[in-house]
Protein backbone atom coordinates (compact mmCIF):
# COMPACT_ATOMS: atom_id res chain seq x y z
CA UNK A 1 0.00 0.00 0.00
CA UNK A 2 1.14 3.32 -0.77
CA UNK A 3 0.21 6.53 0.99
CA UNK A 4 0.46 10.25 -0.24
CA UNK A 5 1.83 13.21 1.26
CA UNK A 6 0.00 14.58 4.19
CA UNK A 7 -0.14 18.61 5.51
CA UNK A 8 1.65 19.31 8.61
CA UNK A 9 -0.27 19.35 11.99
CA UNK A 10 0.77 22.56 13.42
CA UNK A 11 -0.41 22.14 16.83
CA UNK A 12 -0.40 18.48 17.08
CA UNK A 13 -2.05 17.08 20.25
CA UNK A 14 0.25 14.50 20.83
CA UNK A 15 2.89 17.33 22.98
CA UNK A 16 0.10 17.48 25.21
CA UNK A 17 -0.34 13.72 26.05
CA UNK A 18 2.73 11.78 26.14
CA UNK A 19 6.62 12.14 26.49
CA UNK A 20 8.62 9.41 24.50
CA UNK A 21 11.27 7.84 26.03
CA UNK A 22 14.62 7.27 24.02
CA UNK A 23 16.21 4.39 25.50
CA UNK A 24 18.61 1.99 23.93
CA UNK A 25 17.78 -1.14 22.43
CA UNK A 26 18.73 -4.43 24.02
CA UNK A 27 21.98 -5.48 23.47
CA UNK A 28 23.29 -7.90 26.34
CA UNK A 29 22.55 -11.11 23.99
CA UNK A 30 25.71 -12.88 25.39
CA UNK A 31 24.76 -12.18 29.11
CA UNK A 32 20.74 -13.66 28.45
CA UNK A 33 23.06 -16.84 26.54
CA UNK A 34 25.64 -17.64 29.02
CA UNK A 35 23.03 -17.06 32.00
CA UNK A 36 20.88 -19.74 30.16
CA UNK A 37 23.54 -21.71 29.70
CA UNK A 38 25.15 -22.41 32.79
CA UNK A 39 26.86 -20.38 35.05
CA UNK A 40 30.80 -22.02 33.94
CA UNK A 41 31.71 -22.86 30.88
CA UNK A 42 32.22 -26.59 30.98
CA UNK A 43 28.79 -27.40 32.83
CA UNK A 44 27.36 -25.45 28.98
CA UNK A 45 29.57 -27.52 27.21
CA UNK A 46 28.53 -30.77 28.48
CA UNK A 47 24.83 -30.02 28.53
CA UNK A 48 24.73 -28.92 24.54
CA UNK A 49 26.91 -31.94 23.85
CA UNK A 50 24.71 -34.08 25.71
CA UNK A 51 21.44 -32.19 24.22
CA UNK A 52 22.91 -32.58 20.89
CA UNK A 53 23.87 -36.37 20.97
CA UNK A 54 20.45 -36.95 22.87
CA UNK A 55 18.44 -36.18 19.77
CA UNK A 56 20.70 -36.72 17.16
CA UNK A 57 20.68 -32.96 16.08
CA UNK A 58 22.41 -32.53 12.57
CA UNK A 59 23.95 -28.92 13.51
CA UNK A 60 25.22 -28.09 10.30
CA UNK A 61 21.52 -27.89 8.60
CA UNK A 62 19.50 -26.81 11.41
CA UNK A 63 17.78 -23.65 11.06
CA UNK A 64 17.09 -20.56 13.05
CA UNK A 65 15.28 -17.80 12.24
CA UNK A 66 17.02 -15.18 14.21
CA UNK A 67 20.59 -16.64 12.59
CA UNK A 68 20.06 -14.19 9.81
CA UNK A 69 19.70 -11.12 11.99
CA UNK A 70 23.36 -11.75 13.50
CA UNK A 71 26.61 -10.74 12.29
CA UNK A 72 27.94 -14.11 11.61
CA UNK A 73 31.02 -13.18 13.35
CA UNK A 74 30.56 -11.46 16.31
CA UNK A 75 27.05 -12.72 16.75
CA UNK A 76 25.67 -9.36 17.71
CA UNK A 77 22.24 -8.68 16.35
CA UNK A 78 22.03 -5.81 13.92
CA UNK A 79 20.16 -3.25 13.48
CA UNK A 80 16.72 -4.30 11.69
CA UNK A 81 14.62 -2.01 9.65
CA UNK A 82 10.97 -2.09 9.88
CA UNK A 83 10.46 -4.55 7.46
CA UNK A 84 12.86 -6.64 9.09
CA UNK A 85 11.04 -6.45 12.69
CA UNK A 86 7.91 -6.78 11.01
CA UNK A 87 9.31 -10.52 9.36
CA UNK A 88 10.51 -11.27 12.62
CA UNK A 89 7.40 -10.44 14.71
CA UNK A 90 5.39 -12.38 12.02
CA UNK A 91 7.80 -15.49 11.91
CA UNK A 92 7.23 -15.85 15.94
CA UNK A 93 3.37 -15.01 16.24
CA UNK A 94 2.27 -17.97 14.14
CA UNK A 95 -1.50 -17.48 14.83
CA UNK A 96 -1.36 -14.48 14.52
CA UNK A 97 -3.07 -13.06 17.47
CA UNK A 98 -0.89 -10.16 18.66
CA UNK A 99 1.33 -12.03 21.12
CA UNK A 100 4.33 -14.61 21.25
CA UNK A 101 3.20 -16.96 23.94
CA UNK A 102 3.54 -20.10 24.49
CA UNK A 103 5.29 -22.69 22.24
CA UNK A 104 5.68 -19.92 19.82
CA UNK A 105 7.74 -18.15 23.10
CA UNK A 106 9.13 -21.07 23.27
CA UNK A 107 10.30 -21.52 19.96
CA UNK A 108 11.62 -18.02 20.08
CA UNK A 109 14.05 -18.02 23.18
CA UNK A 110 15.52 -21.15 21.81
CA UNK A 111 16.16 -19.03 18.69
CA UNK A 112 17.85 -15.95 19.87
CA UNK A 113 19.63 -17.41 22.74
CA UNK A 114 21.59 -20.59 20.50
CA UNK A 115 21.70 -17.83 17.49
CA UNK A 116 24.32 -16.32 19.46
CA UNK A 117 26.36 -19.22 19.57
CA UNK A 118 29.56 -19.14 17.32
CA UNK A 119 29.40 -22.71 16.72
CA UNK A 120 26.13 -22.76 15.10
CA UNK A 121 23.98 -24.74 18.48
CA UNK A 122 20.50 -26.10 17.48
CA UNK A 123 17.69 -24.20 19.15
CA UNK A 124 16.95 -27.49 20.54
CA UNK A 125 20.48 -27.38 22.40
CA UNK A 126 18.63 -25.54 24.96
CA UNK A 127 17.43 -27.92 27.44
CA UNK A 128 13.77 -27.59 28.88
CA UNK A 129 15.93 -27.09 32.15
CA UNK A 130 17.67 -24.17 30.57
CA UNK A 131 14.32 -22.77 28.55
CA UNK A 132 12.33 -22.62 31.86
CA UNK A 133 15.23 -20.85 33.63
CA UNK A 134 15.77 -18.82 30.44
CA UNK A 135 12.04 -17.65 30.62
CA UNK A 136 11.87 -16.82 33.87
CA UNK A 137 15.04 -14.52 33.58
CA UNK A 138 13.49 -13.29 30.22
CA UNK A 139 10.03 -12.24 31.39
CA UNK A 140 11.74 -10.65 34.51
CA UNK A 141 12.87 -8.78 32.33
CA UNK A 142 10.70 -7.47 29.35
CA UNK A 143 7.12 -9.03 30.38
CA UNK A 144 6.15 -5.55 31.42
CA UNK A 145 2.24 -6.00 32.25
CA UNK A 146 3.52 -9.50 33.79
CA UNK A 147 0.79 -11.47 31.62
CA UNK A 148 3.41 -14.48 30.58
CA UNK A 149 3.79 -13.46 27.07
CA UNK A 150 5.07 -10.53 24.95
CA UNK A 151 3.35 -8.51 23.47
CA UNK A 152 5.29 -5.91 20.16
CA UNK A 153 5.70 -3.53 22.24
CA UNK A 154 7.65 -5.49 24.63
CA UNK A 155 9.74 -7.16 21.60
CA UNK A 156 10.23 -3.69 20.56
CA UNK A 157 12.33 -3.35 23.53
CA UNK A 158 14.72 -6.07 22.76
CA UNK A 159 15.56 -5.69 19.79
CA UNK A 160 17.46 -3.53 18.00
CA UNK A 161 15.83 -1.17 15.68
CA UNK A 162 16.56 1.96 13.53
CA UNK A 163 15.96 4.49 15.66
CA UNK A 164 12.73 6.64 14.76
CA UNK A 165 10.99 3.08 14.07
CA UNK A 166 11.69 2.24 17.94
CA UNK A 167 11.02 5.18 19.34
CA UNK A 168 7.04 4.53 17.92
CA UNK A 169 7.09 1.86 20.58
CA UNK A 170 8.62 3.65 23.31
CA UNK A 171 6.22 5.45 25.01
CA UNK A 172 7.36 6.85 28.75
CA UNK A 173 3.69 7.49 29.14
CA UNK A 174 0.39 5.95 28.12
CA UNK A 175 -2.41 8.04 27.81
CA UNK A 176 -4.07 9.33 31.02
CA UNK A 177 -7.44 8.04 29.93
CA UNK A 178 -9.91 7.27 26.64
CA UNK A 179 -10.93 11.28 26.40
CA UNK A 180 -7.65 12.07 25.52
CA UNK A 181 -7.19 8.96 23.13
CA UNK A 182 -10.62 10.30 21.58
CA UNK A 183 -9.25 13.76 21.19
CA UNK A 184 -6.26 12.32 18.86
CA UNK A 185 -8.56 10.19 17.34
CA UNK A 186 -10.65 13.46 16.17
CA UNK A 187 -7.75 15.20 15.45
CA UNK A 188 -6.65 12.25 12.83
CA UNK A 189 -9.46 11.20 11.95
CA UNK A 190 -9.65 14.29 8.97
CA UNK A 191 -12.23 13.33 6.95
CA UNK A 192 -14.80 12.01 10.01
CA UNK A 193 -15.03 8.67 7.70
CA UNK A 194 -14.83 6.46 11.54
CA UNK A 195 -11.39 5.35 10.27
CA UNK A 196 -7.47 5.89 10.54
CA UNK A 197 -6.71 5.88 7.02
CA UNK A 198 -3.33 5.50 5.53
CA UNK A 199 -2.63 9.29 5.00
CA UNK A 200 -4.02 10.10 8.20
CA UNK A 201 -2.10 7.66 10.16
CA UNK A 202 1.21 8.57 8.20
CA UNK A 203 0.48 12.24 9.73
CA UNK A 204 -0.02 10.79 13.26
CA UNK A 205 3.42 9.00 12.71
CA UNK A 206 4.83 12.25 11.05
CA UNK A 207 3.59 14.19 14.34
CA UNK A 208 5.14 11.63 16.98
CA UNK A 209 8.35 11.42 15.57
CA UNK A 210 8.29 15.03 15.36
CA UNK A 211 7.55 15.13 18.78
CA UNK A 212 9.88 12.83 20.10
CA UNK A 213 13.15 14.28 18.23
CA UNK A 214 12.15 17.95 18.07
CA UNK A 215 13.56 17.42 14.72
CA UNK A 216 12.17 17.06 10.75
CA UNK A 217 14.36 14.45 9.74
CA UNK A 218 12.44 11.27 8.46
CA UNK A 219 12.37 10.98 5.16
CA UNK A 220 8.63 10.31 3.11
CA UNK A 221 9.62 7.24 1.90
CA UNK A 222 10.55 6.05 5.36
CA UNK A 223 7.49 7.72 6.84
CA UNK A 224 5.16 5.43 3.86
CA UNK A 225 7.64 2.45 5.39
CA UNK A 226 6.68 2.63 8.90
CA UNK A 227 2.95 3.54 7.90
CA UNK A 228 2.86 0.38 5.69
CA UNK A 229 4.53 -1.57 8.75
CA UNK A 230 2.38 -0.72 11.56
CA UNK A 231 -1.32 -1.49 9.37
CA UNK A 232 0.73 -4.94 8.80
CA UNK A 233 1.33 -4.78 12.49
CA UNK A 234 -2.16 -3.31 13.87
CA UNK A 235 -4.30 -3.68 11.14
CA UNK A 236 -6.34 -6.81 12.62
CA UNK A 237 -9.07 -7.35 9.91
CA UNK A 238 -6.68 -6.36 7.22
CA UNK A 239 -8.95 -3.45 5.33
CA UNK A 240 -6.15 -1.18 5.18
CA UNK A 241 -7.21 1.04 7.54
CA UNK A 242 -7.65 1.22 11.62
CA UNK A 243 -10.47 1.13 13.78
CA UNK A 244 -11.03 2.54 16.60
CA UNK A 245 -9.63 -1.07 18.58
CA UNK A 246 -6.95 -1.35 16.59
CA UNK A 247 -5.62 2.41 17.08
CA UNK A 248 -6.21 1.94 20.91
CA UNK A 249 -3.94 -0.83 20.23
CA UNK A 250 -1.20 1.37 19.37
CA UNK A 251 -1.92 4.32 21.39
CA UNK A 252 -2.68 2.52 24.72
CA UNK A 253 -4.49 4.22 27.79
CA UNK A 254 -2.72 3.68 31.34
CA UNK A 255 -5.66 2.53 32.35
CA UNK A 256 -9.11 1.25 32.19
CA UNK A 257 -10.76 2.94 35.41
CA UNK A 258 -13.74 0.92 34.31
CA UNK A 259 -11.98 -2.69 35.24
CA UNK A 260 -11.07 -2.11 38.53
CA UNK A 261 -12.24 -4.12 41.07
CA UNK A 262 -14.86 -1.97 42.77
CA UNK A 263 -17.34 -1.76 39.71
CA UNK A 264 -17.23 -5.70 39.84
CA UNK A 265 -19.53 -5.86 42.39
CA UNK A 266 -16.87 -7.27 45.08
CA UNK A 267 -17.07 -3.76 46.75
CA UNK A 268 -20.00 -1.22 47.75
CA UNK A 269 -19.87 1.93 45.22
CA UNK A 270 -19.54 4.77 46.92
CA UNK A 271 -19.96 7.79 46.49
CA UNK A 272 -16.19 8.91 46.47
CA UNK A 273 -15.89 5.85 44.18
CA UNK A 274 -18.30 7.53 41.66
CA UNK A 275 -16.72 10.69 42.11
CA UNK A 276 -13.41 9.93 40.91
CA UNK A 277 -14.87 8.80 38.04
CA UNK A 278 -16.87 11.21 37.27
CA UNK A 279 -13.92 13.46 37.50
CA UNK A 280 -11.74 11.51 35.39
CA UNK A 281 -14.10 12.25 32.72
CA UNK A 282 -15.01 15.52 32.99
CA UNK A 283 -11.87 16.87 32.05
CA UNK A 284 -12.89 20.25 31.66
CA UNK A 285 -14.35 20.56 34.84
CA UNK A 286 -17.86 22.53 33.96
CA UNK A 287 -19.82 19.61 35.77
CA UNK A 288 -21.21 17.40 33.02
CA UNK A 289 -19.71 14.45 30.36
CA UNK A 290 -19.91 15.34 26.75
CA UNK A 291 -18.32 15.42 23.04
CA UNK A 292 -14.67 13.64 23.63
CA UNK A 293 -14.83 13.36 27.58
CA UNK A 294 -18.81 11.00 26.91
CA UNK A 295 -16.96 8.84 24.23
CA UNK A 296 -13.72 8.66 26.04
CA UNK A 297 -15.76 7.19 28.67
CA UNK A 298 -18.32 4.69 26.45
CA UNK A 299 -15.30 3.90 25.02
CA UNK A 300 -13.97 2.18 27.97
CA UNK A 301 -17.68 0.94 28.59
CA UNK A 302 -17.71 -0.86 25.35
CA UNK A 303 -14.72 -2.26 25.48
CA UNK A 304 -15.87 -4.06 29.14
CA UNK A 305 -18.10 -6.27 26.03
CA UNK A 306 -16.72 -5.97 23.09
CA UNK A 307 -12.98 -7.18 22.25
CA UNK A 308 -13.53 -5.27 18.45
CA UNK A 309 -15.22 -2.42 17.57
CA UNK A 310 -15.37 0.62 15.71
CA UNK A 311 -17.14 4.51 15.44
CA UNK A 312 -20.16 3.10 14.53
CA UNK A 313 -20.56 0.29 17.38
CA UNK A 314 -19.36 3.15 19.60
CA UNK A 315 -22.16 5.33 18.32
CA UNK A 316 -24.40 2.58 18.54
CA UNK A 317 -23.67 2.54 22.14
CA UNK A 318 -23.47 6.46 22.72
CA UNK A 319 -27.46 5.96 21.32
CA UNK A 320 -28.20 2.88 23.72
CA UNK A 321 -26.83 4.47 26.65
CA UNK A 322 -28.36 8.10 26.56
CA UNK A 323 -31.74 6.99 25.70
CA UNK A 324 -31.65 4.70 29.15
CA UNK A 325 -30.34 7.55 31.11
CA UNK A 326 -30.13 10.61 29.73
CA UNK A 327 -33.77 12.21 31.42
CA UNK A 328 -33.34 15.83 30.28
CA UNK A 329 -32.23 14.87 26.79
CA UNK A 330 -28.97 17.30 26.17
CA UNK A 331 -26.78 14.49 25.18
CA UNK A 332 -24.89 14.65 28.19
CA UNK A 333 -23.77 12.84 31.21
CA UNK A 334 -23.91 14.02 34.57
CA UNK A 335 -23.27 13.20 38.04
CA UNK A 336 -26.51 11.66 38.88
CA UNK A 337 -26.87 9.82 35.32
CA UNK A 338 -23.58 8.90 35.59
CA UNK A 339 -24.29 6.99 39.40
CA UNK A 340 -27.22 5.35 37.17
CA UNK A 341 -25.00 3.64 34.73
CA UNK A 342 -22.52 2.61 37.55
CA UNK A 343 -24.40 1.09 39.61
CA UNK A 344 -26.08 -0.62 36.73
CA UNK A 345 -22.41 -2.07 35.71
CA UNK A 346 -21.59 -3.26 39.42
CA UNK A 347 -25.24 -5.17 39.62
CA UNK A 348 -24.73 -6.83 35.96
CA UNK A 349 -20.82 -7.93 37.13
CA UNK A 350 -22.11 -9.25 40.46
CA UNK A 351 -25.08 -11.00 39.14
CA UNK A 352 -22.68 -12.44 36.03
CA UNK A 353 -20.05 -13.29 38.84
CA UNK A 354 -22.82 -15.15 40.83
CA UNK A 355 -23.58 -17.01 37.29
CA UNK A 356 -20.38 -18.43 37.22
CA UNK A 357 -19.92 -19.77 40.76
CA UNK A 358 -23.12 -21.62 40.30
CA UNK A 359 -21.63 -23.12 37.14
Amino acid sequence: MRVSTPTHHRNSPLSHSRSISRCPPFDNTKKLYKMSFSSDASSASAAVEAAAAQKKLNLEKATNFMKQYRDPHSRELKKLSANQFMDVWSHYDKDGNGYIEGTELDGFLREFVSSANTADVSPEAVSDAMLVELKQCFMEAYDDNQDGKIDIRELAQLLPMEENFLLLFRFDNPLDSSVEFMKIWREYDTDGSGYIEADELKNFLRDLLKEAKKINDVSEDKLIEYTDTMLQVFDSNKDGKLQLSEMAKLLPVKENFLCRQVFKGATKLTKDDIERVFSLYDRDNNGTIENEELRGFLKDLLELVKKDYDADDLQDFEETILRGVDYNDDGKINRKELTMILLALAKHNQEDDSAAKKE
